[in-house]
Formats: structure tokens, sequence, C-alpha cells
């Protein structure tokens, strides 16, 4: 009987070989198919089209009915766009990647930031593509990022591979990993963090009017080692041109010694981002699903699409 290490190996190798095969389909082939996805999961009202809906709903309440089925329908499909362009990213040639970027807005505000020598965190959201951004810092110079491992060993030497062949230094959220961290900041470096997944550990901050758990990570780096806080987020262009590098400033709260009021500032960060292209946020993610004692769980699906869907 085969052991499971060799079972999680061979796991890693296939995986490997199918993003392999996948680079080779045509990056436009591949936005189609992702783009393909999301339409069945929308008409099929799919557990992420549900995810979606509950997120949009209670994120965007100014929205009538219309505006958000379309952007519910919208984001499922972009985010399908990013599945598919993720195994290009990853396994296809750096430089070809690095043409598709497009433009480059608001550099100067990193250049401003990092000219100040205290370290420099850039808040990536899942937005666009943000897988991009690794190979795009790469080739201007080297970030340590944060990241969260897969539990098979195997597959996380693989995502750690392709992540690390831009230059930069991957770091999980072990002690090790965030001592890495404060040692970048330190030396005038820079620190990559995507700060809008549920964490094991935080505060509840508001995220669109709703409460979310919010990670207390980066107030904690601003307060030790006075770092600037800088956003960035790889925006999709229309039809299939390529990408746009968007880098803008955080919210001024995230300074505040004030913990609660610098968490407040991460989302506020986050939330300016997303609402600038709010069809190309990752919507289908359970933001959500821990909540303040007392209050109602948000994600309580039916089965099957609604009546009104299954005419449209």
């Amino acid at each position: 009987m085969l052991s499971e290490k060799v079972l999680e190996q061979s796991k890693a190798t296939l995986i490997a070989l199918s993003l392999q095969l996948a680079a080779l389909v045509p990056f436009r082939v591949a936005q189609w198919l992702g783009r393909m996805i999301g339409l069945y999961n929308w008409l099929l009202h799919t557990r992420a089209a549900q995810v979606t809906e509950v997120n949009v709903t209670v994120c965007l309440p100014e929205m009538d009915e219309r505006a958000r089925q379309q952007l519910t329908k919208s984001s499922l499909m972009e985010t399908g766009k990013t599945m598919m362009e993720t195994a290009s990213i990853w396994m296809g040639s750096i430089e070809r990647n690095l043409r598709r970027i497009r433009k480059v807005s608001g550099e100067d505000i990193l250049t401003e930031a990092l000219s100040q020598k205290r370290g420099v965190i850039l808040i990536l959201p899942h937005l666009g593509n943000w897988e991009l951004f690794n190979l795009f810092y790469g080739a201007r110079g080297t970030m340590t990022a944060l990241y969260q491992p897969p539990r098979e060993e195997a597959l996380h030497n693989l995502i750690r591979k392709v992540r690390n062949r831009g230059g930069n230094r991957m770091v999980p959220p072990t002690r090790k990993g965030l001592a890495q961290l404060y040692r970048t900041l330190a030396q005038g470096g820079v620190v990559t963090i995507l700060p809008d997944q549920v964490p094991a550990t935080g505060t509840y901050a508001n995220f669109f009017g709703v409460q979310a758990l919010t990670d207390m990570l980066i107030p904690r780096l601003v307060k030790r080692t006075g770092a600037r806080v800088v956003c960035v987020y790889v925006k999709r262009l229309t039809g299939g041109t390529g990408f746009e590098v968007v880098f803008r400033p955080s919210h001024p709260d995230i300074d505040s010694s004030d913990m609660k009021v610098s968490v407040n500032g991460v989302n506020a960060s986050i939330e300016a981002c997303v609402r600038e292209i709010p069809e190309q946020y990752q919507w289908e993610y359970k933001r959500f699903r821990e909540r303040p004692k007392g209050e109602p769980k948000l994600y309580q699906f039916r089965k099957g699409p609604p009546e009104e869907m299954r005419h449209q």
C-alpha cells in the first residue's frame, strides 16, 4: 500500500502537470473558459453564486435588485477568469506575463513611501488578478509576502516554488514567518499582505457596513516599525487586452495608535479599492462566516436556482 507521503507527492505532481498543460492554452481562450465557468455558476445558482449574492446584497444595499444580479453575474465570470489565468501566471514565461501589464498607475505613491526608509506594507486585496503582482514586483525589487500554506506538504512546496520564482520571499503566518516580516520592514523593505480573509484570531471591524472578523497584523506591524502602508491591485482590462497595476493611498486611520481605529482603517482601505472595480472582487469568498456573538449567520442557502433566475 502506498504511503501517505507518496500519495501526496503524486497528487502534487499531477497538479503541476495539469497546470503546465493548462498554461499552454492561449491566454484569451483561458479567459473565455473562465468566463464560461462563471456563467455556469450563475445560471445554475451554485453555492459560489449564492455566496456572491449574499455578499453583494449586504455590502451594497444601495443597489437595486437588477444591479445586484448583474454584479453577481459579472463577479462570477471575473473570478472564473482569475482561476483560469493562474496556470499561465504560475507556469508560463515571466517575460510574457509581464508584457500583459499595459499600464501602471500611482507608482509615485509607492516611490514616495519607500523614500522614507521606514519599510512599506502593501495591502493587496483579492481584486483583479493578485497572482500577477508577484511577478510585477519581482521585476522591480524584492518583497516578502505573507501567505497561508495548504495542508498538503507536497502542494505547499509547489505553490511556494511558483510564487518564489519572481525573486520574492513567501513566508507562512508562523512565529518564524512573522519575525521575517518585522525584519524586512526594519531594513526598509517591502511586505505584502492580503488581509481580506477570515483570520484564525482577530477583532471585528467595519467592512462595507458589516462587522467582519479582521486580522490585527497590519496595525501591529505599523505600530512596532512605523512602516508606511500603500494599497495595490491588478486590474483586468476590458476585451482581454491585459492588466493595469494600480497603487493608491491607504486610509489614514491605519496609522492610529488605537487598535480598533487602525483595524477599521485596514478594511476602509480595502473597501476603497473594491469600489473602484467591484465586479473584479472575489465576492465568492465567505468573508462574514464568523459573526459577532448574537448575530445570525449570513450564509444559509436553499437548494436550486430561484424561480426568477430560471427564466432569465
